[in-house]
């Protein structure tokens, strides 16, 4: 499974301060320059905009399957992206075109909103998400800095960087970061699914399973805590409880490889081979991506079976 990018400034933020004790990804001193849009008429007096509990959440129907959603615009599908970019806040239609791929709009209204917004530890973790969508790690790294610098504890940055560590293979600051964004705030699901992940990626299934449980809690039908838990009891060799809970989620997310072929797997572990074909064969292997190897290894074990 992949790890998540909660794109937020506004629901789920958190930053941090310049402790030894935080988690911090550094960034060379030359780095000021990339402050580049800034120009000498931007220094004139201009009410800045206090910060606030803000959020990129989204409540709508796709949120009661995928509590993600609430914390993160990212989660949304292209349709709905479509209505929220006609939001009155500039800044969530600023992140909306970045989560839509239009960049130098995304980026334009960042700029445009600089004077109003530049202490607020939201715009800039926004500033960094855009950034990091394009794949510029640099520029995302110093803005997320940047973010956690205008207020102690803003989680947001704090796991976003730990997605930036984790996708540098430094998956000891992932852990600290994602455990330190997941205990501040309200902030939490999002690094606390993170955690879970990485936790599944070391095969520390115990730990994995009391994260996805609690999500559990938190809503019993959220298909990305079962998909967890359920891979985690795979793990262990309970293939019995995995498809069980598996079996709660429904075709439209069988067609997704992170889910299908975990389920397959299960299935024919449990004897169920026919099943298992039925729902391999489900799955849209046009988005298999990093997931074809896996795919291929479990198509060749449930097709042998008997």
């Amino acid at each position: 499974m992949k790890y998540l990018l909660p794109l937020t400034l506004l629901l789920l933020s958190a930053c941090s301060s310049t402790s030894k004790n935080d988690v911090t990804a550094s960034f060379s001193q030359g780095a000021i320059d990339e402050f580049s849009w800034v120009e000498n008429s931007d220094f004139k007096k201009v009410p800045e905009v206090p910060f606030n509990s803000r959020s990129d959440s989204y409540t709508g129907e796709v949120s009661t399957q995928d509590s993600l959603s609430t914390e993160s615009l990212a989660r949304i599908p292209e349709p709905k992206l479509e209505q929220v970019e006609k939001s009155n806040d500039l800044l969530v239609q600023g992140m909306t075109h970045c989560y839509r791929r239009d960049f130098d709009a995304g980026i334009k209204i960042f700029q445009d909103q600089y004077k109003r917004y530049a202490s607020h530890p939201g715009y800039w973790n926004f500033v960094a998400n855009c950034y990091y969508l394009q794949g510029n790690m640099r520029k995302a790294t110093l803005y997320y800095n940047k973010s956690r610098a205008q207020k102690k504890d803003y989680a947001p940055p704090i796991n976003n960087l730990g997605v930036i560590y984790q996708a540098q293979g430094r998956d000891q600051k992932a852990l600290a970061a994602y455990k330190r964004a997941s205990e501040v705030g309200a902030f939490s699901m999002t690094p606390m699914f993170n955690l879970g992940q990485l936790y599944l990626k070391y095969h520390l299934v115990n730990d994995a399973k009391i994260i996805f449980s609690k999500l559990l809690k938190r809503n019993a039908t959220d298909v990305d805590a079962l998909n967890g838990l359920a891979t985690s009891y795979l793990m262990e060799g309970n293939a019995k409880a995995a498809v069980s809970l598996f079996s709660r989620l429904t075709s439209v997310h069988y067609a997704k490889p992170q889910v299908g072929i975990n389920f397959s797997l299960a299935l024919s572990e449990v004897g169920r081979s026919k099943d298992a074909h039925t729902i391999l064969s489900s799955i849209d292997t046009a988005k298999l991506g990093g997931y074809a190897s896996y795919y291929n290894k479990v198509l060749s074990k449930v097709s042998g079976a008997k």
